[in-house]
């Protein structure tokens, strides 16, 4: 009779203990996080059953793939998130430098109408002044998305920190409860793996066991965030000198740090990040190509004109100097470079970091390399071996000139990086005083003597330079007494140039038969001498002459004025689009990377719902199951209970046999 109390009493215990965790699992149905539990029996030896423990029902594989793919959506969703605020500005015809670009060269235009009209050049004047701040206010928005997402990554490390410390503090109070009393701490690793899961919308993570089946959790390359009851917390690292102004991340391990891949992050982090350092520095790097090249090539066409008051033209532009970083590893923490465009090669100068590596102490290789630090071209060895501290060193197909310092200054392997094209668009200014500085007349006239019996007309093919020390114009508006001004035909066809408008053989070319008529002096070998070329659209006839001299009475003249405004037209920007094409290709690759970050993002999302609904079918209540398990288990304690009161009957009468 002792065994069947037994028995019955083990029943008892058993179903009391099954409907507790029955109550439990229907009081957190709505609980996050929670886990659905399980009490376990065996049968007992000599009859009975035995409780063994209250389990989770959990699949690790499961929930592992909850937090990859929950990493994963919030990679996509935080950058698309920045990139739609962004195509929304960009993508904003209000705001687009191309009705910026069609307003100022259509002014431009109008002056070339009458180059004499003040009113007209002021407003030229205003036009691109309002062009310069355009892209000026573009720069800065720009910079201020940079900061935002930078506000944001800050904001995500102090939470992220905060959690780790939280999964940590569990640990530890989930081994001194589960040592110390025996019990299984559910509740507590429910909370610890909702931790997890808040943990990878920020970070893709991997979580594993010890032998005391305390978490540890690990970021995706590896490192550990959580080790027992310790976190290693995380911490922004940047380099204000740095080109980019760069954000990184590193772990702290208390007595030194590592850095940590940002590119394997993932999760919002991963996704702000990749926009800070990617995108905003392929959108500000952008920007700024097209207001470098626009500077470089108003400047450049500028200068080659007479302004208003018949004066060489000026630089029309001006942006901020190129800044270099020095590599902390040089031999001389002091010794620097400086860079400038090269005069007219823009078009040259791509959105690309340059690096200026020095093979020796008087010889410099430049390299450039993409934002995924992939080399994209290289230069051959620069000899600065003759060269004096100031010395600028054009690299031919780069677009940029390198200056020196003393050579004593450089050691081999010294290193020196910049972004030629990183500030320009937030400095770009209007440097012209006025409108009057737009220099629209040509510098030279030209016309064919009244005798000459041909129709053959005479123009200005190109001109390339009123720099006294490269061409054949003076220091204060004119022309050299070697200049070449005047070319007559004789009665063979044969052409003679002329230097000073006289017929001195000693200051004459020729008599030279010529193969064509278009770009004369490139053909006799002086068009480089002269900074000038000029043609013929037609067959000159025996006796026929042409002159060439100062234009000191073109104030009507806009030949310079038509080679400006075309340069709206020019494939100028990477020496494939103009100026507006540029701009569009910009618009065009934010609307491009939103769209695909919006698709990814949705099909992220459907990915993870799937998997947190494969979580919940393994580890989710079901009140309908538990209702069921409920009226079984409360069977199973009436039968318990009638086996005791079948003992007690049976017990009563043997004990009334006995008397």
């Amino acid at each position: 009779m002792a065994s069947l109390y037994s028995i019955g009493l083990s029943g008892l215990q058993s179903s009391t203990a099954r409907i507790t965790t029955t109550g439990q699992n229907t009081a957190n149905v709505d609980t996050e996080g929670y886990s659905r539990q399980n009490t376990a029996t065996v049968s007992r030896a000599g009859g009975g059953v035995l409780v063994q423990d209250t389990s989770r029902i959990i699949n690790q594989y499961v929930n592992q793939q909850v937090w990859s793919d929950t990493s994963k959506y919030n990679f996509y969703d935080s950058y698309h998130s920045m990139m739609t605020s962004f195509d929304a500005v960009m993508g904003d015809k209000s705001v687009s430098l191309s009705s910026y670009l069609d307003t100022a060269f259509s002014s431009l235009q109008n002056v070339n109408s009458d180059p004499t009209d003040s009113a007209a050049r002021a407003h030229a004047y205003s036009t691109f002044q309002e062009l310069a701040s355009q892209y000026n206010e573009l720069a800065d928005y720009v910079t201020n998305q940079r900061e935002l997402a930078s506000d944001e990554i800050s904001n995500n490390v102090e939470e992220i920190n905060n959690i780790t410390d939280q999964i940590a503090s569990l640990n530890e109070q989930i081994f001194k409860l589960e040592s110390t009393s025996k019990s299984p701490a559910n509740e507590l690793r429910d909370q610890q793996e909702q931790l997890v899961k808040e943990l990878s919308a920020y970070l893709d993570v991997k979580v594993k066991y010890d032998d005391h089946k305390l978490m540890t959790v690990n970021l995706a390359s590896g490192q550990p965030l959580v080790l027992q009851g310790n976190n290693n917390e995380l911490a922004l690292t940047s380099n204000p000198k740095n080109p980019d102004g760069l954000v990184g991340i590193e772990l702290s391990f208390g007595r030194y740090e590592v850095n940590i891949p940002t590119d394997e992050l993932g999760g919002s982090m991963g996704g702000l990040i990749a926009f800070r350092n990617e995108f905003v520095t392929t959108a500000e790097r952008m920007l700024g190509q097209q207001a470098l090249v626009l500077a470089d090539t108003m400047n450049e066409q500028n200068k080659l004109g007479l302004d208003v008051n018949l004066d060489y033209g000026i630089n029309l532009f001006s942006t901020t100097p190129i800044k270099t970083v020095s590599n902390p590893n040089n031999g001389n923490e002091n010794a620097d470079i400086g860079v400038r465009v090269t005069p007219g090669a823009s078009s040259e100068v791509l959105t690309d970091t340059y690096e200026v590596v020095m093979t020796s102490a008087s010889s410099f290789q430049l390299i450039t390399y993409d934002l995924d630090g992939r080399i994209t071209n290289e230069s051959d060895v620069v000899d600065i071996s003759a060269s004096s501290a100031g010395d600028y060193f054009t690299v031919p197909g780069f677009g940029v000139d390198i200056q020196v310092g003393a050579l004593a200054d450089y050691s081999a392997g010294d290193r020196f990086q910049f972004a030629p094209t990183k500030d320009a668009a937030s400095s770009l200014r209007i440097s012209a005083r006025s409108g009057d500085d737009f220099a629209m007349a040509s510098p030279l006239s030209v016309s064919g003597d009244s005798a000459n019996l041909s129709d053959a007309n005479i123009s200005i093919s190109s001109i390339t330079s009123l720099d006294p020390t490269r061409s054949s114009f003076t220091q204060s508006e004119g022309l050299k007494p070697n200049a070449p001004t005047r070319l007559e035909f004789d009665i063979n066809g044969d052409v003679t140039v002329y230097y000073d408008a006289q017929t001195t053989p000693n200051t004459a070319i020729g008599p030279v038969t010529l193969t064509d008529y278009t770009d004369i002096f490139a053909e006799l070998g002086i068009a480089e001498f002269a900074g000038y070329d000029i043609s013929l659209d037609g067959a000159p006839q025996p006796g026929d002459a042409f002159s060439i001299g100062f234009n000191a009475t073109g104030e009507s003249d806009n030949y310079n004025g038509l080679k400006l405004a075309d340069l709206q037209n020019q494939a100028t920007v990477g020496g494939s689009r103009s100026y507006s094409e540029a701009f569009t290709s910009l618009v065009t690759e934010i609307g491009s990377v939103t769209a695909s970050l919006k698709t990814n993002s949705s099909a992220s999302e459907v990915v993870m719902n799937q998997s947190v609904a494969a979580r919940d079918q393994v580890s989710a209540v079901s009140l309908d199951e538990e209702a069921v398990n409920l009226l079984r288990y409360q069977q199973s304690y009436t039968a318990s209970a009638q086996v005791l009161s079948a003992a007690q009957n049976t017990f009563a009468t043997l004990i009334g046999a006995l008397r």
